[in-house]
């Protein structure tokens, strides 16, 4: 029977580690005599020649918010430090095998830990509801669960393909390079604990200590984000593209018909109307640049425009009169079109050919212009249309 309890015990010690044995009071005896004499307002070291060295940690929790029109970024992070205190030194024997004890952090000796670049008011990490965890070696581990709000300086130029960089800076105030030396264990941002973001991925992390032109140390985090583009591809660019390619279709529409205006008009309406819709959703910031879509927005607003004044010419040419005379300007247009077609090598109308071109005059009516002009205008319209959206993806893609 004694032998089975051994193995029992044994067992239970392999799976659940060691047993602590020590009580209440053991704990409350070693918080006494660690409190006792404490000066929180000096920083640990016996020798005060040797900087004292806090080794950082940093462990992204989430992506709150990016408002690129505030310029404000926030997350919530936990900042994980630890640094040698010999004051909380103590021999776990003579407390019961008490090795680890958890001690509010407003009673121990904190790095003064200010965030210099936030986005209203500056902050720092100490928060009177949180402990530190003291092991029996003096190491004391502080991690320190914070929102941190910071201004990050968005580039809109290629929204909603746009990528951006932002980073949270900290100064350890009160204390020079020769007193105190921070460093990071790890060079990037930690993402065990992180929860995705539906909206911006993180592609890149860094951290590392700058020093600034006052010789201070600067602890910087910064992070490269990129925004999923695929909501606004489906729900915002092809939307728009869609309804603007329409609008040079309105040439192929016969002239008597009597639909081309209301083609136009509703066809740039549509453009305007969802034009409006998405300026909520468009930055309205403008350094360092103006976000390339609301140019290509505008481009087609205008080609629009320039439709719905073309269709206007259009109707104007069909209801001429078939006796009214064509004007001299326009019929050699006319002319040399027609010619085009016929011979590749087109000759040039000169004196001598002015015998031929007021023979085959007669032969053009209002119906030839309307049918050129309309054939102009629609491989315009779509040459710019195509030009320009060309031109927008390879700004924002490239």
């Amino acid at each position: 029977m004694n032998s089975f309890l051994g193995i029992l015990v044994l067992c239970c010690c392999i799976i659940g580690g060691p047993v602590r044995a020590y009580t209440r009071i053991n704990e409350e005896d070693l918080h006494t005599s660690l409190m006792t004499g404490y000066n929180k307002d000096i920083r640990p070291g016996l020798d005060r020649g040797t900087p004292l060295t806090i080794n950082l940690i940093f462990f992204l929790y989430s992506i709150n918010d990016f408002d690129l029109n505030t310029g404000k970024f926030s997350i919530t992070a936990i900042f994980s430090l630890r640094w040698q205190d010999e004051r909380l030194s103590w021999d776990p024997a003579s407390y019961n095998q008490t090795d680890y004890i958890a001690i509010p952090q407003y009673r121990l000796w904190l790095p003064n830990l200010l965030n210099i670049n936030p986005y209203d008011d500056i902050t720092e990490l100490r928060k009177a509801e949180l402990a530190i965890g003291v092991k029996n070696s003096g190491e004391c581990s502080w991690f320190a669960l914070n929102t941190f709000d910071v201004v990050c300086d968005a580039d809109v130029t290629k929204y909603p393909f746009d990528s951006q960089t932002c980073s949270l800076k900290f100064y350890i105030w009160g204390y020079r390079s020769n007193e105190l030396k921070a460093m990071f264990l790890t060079p990037k941002v930690q993402f065990s604990l992180f929860s995705e973001n539906g909206i911006w991925e993180v592609t890149d992390s860094a951290t590392y200590i700058d020093i600034d032109v006052n010789n201070f140390e600067t602890l910087v985090i910064k992070f490269d984000l990129k925004r999923r583009a695929p909501y606004y591809i489906v729900s915002l660019i092809l939307p728009i593209i869609s309804v603007s390619f329409l609008i040079g279709f309105v040439f192929l529409l016969p002239a008597e018909s009597g639909e081309r205006v209301g083609f136009s008009t509703t066809s740039l309406l549509s453009v305007i109307v969802y034009l409006t819709i998405i300026q909520d959703i468009l930055p309205e910031s403008s350094e360092p640049n103006v976000s390339t879509l609301g140019y290509i927005l505008v481009t087609y607003v205008i080609i629009g425009s320039i439709v719905v004044i073309e269709v206007i010419i259009s109707l104007w040419i069909q209801s001429q009169p078939s006796h009214k005379p064509i004007p001299k300007c326009i019929l050699r247009m006319i002319l040399c079109s027609q010619k085009k077609r016929k011979n590749n090598n087109v000759e040039r109308f000169d004196t001598k050919q002015e015998s031929d071109f007021y023979d085959m005059k007669d032969d053009v009516t209002w119906v030839d212009v309307l049918k050129i002009f309309d054939k102009w205008c629609f491989f315009t319209t779509m040459i710019v249309f195509f030009v320009s959206s060309l031109i927008y993806f390879c700004t924002v893609l490239i």
